[in-house]
């Protein structure tokens, strides 16, 4: 949501680095968790369903467009 907040706004750099920063919080399968376990730096929980991973590509779709 912030990178589209910032793509909006015409911070295409700062949306970029939103985009990274979220992508870079997937597990290894590419998917997201739940919770993230600060103490052991690890993934928990159950990973969600669609929403989040629709979020993402909604991202993608919009920053990959020139404008």
């Amino acid at each position: 949501m912030m990178a589209l907040a910032a793509h909006h706004e015409g911070d295409s750099i700062g949306a970029f680095r939103w985009f990274e920063r979220t992508r870079a919080a997937c597990g290894a399968p590419g998917l997201f968790a739940e919770e993230y376990d600060v103490g052991q730096r690890q993934l928990r929980g159950n990973l969600p369903q669609a929403f989040v991973h629709a979020q993402m590509l909604e991202t993608a779709a919009r920053l990959g467009k020139r404008r």
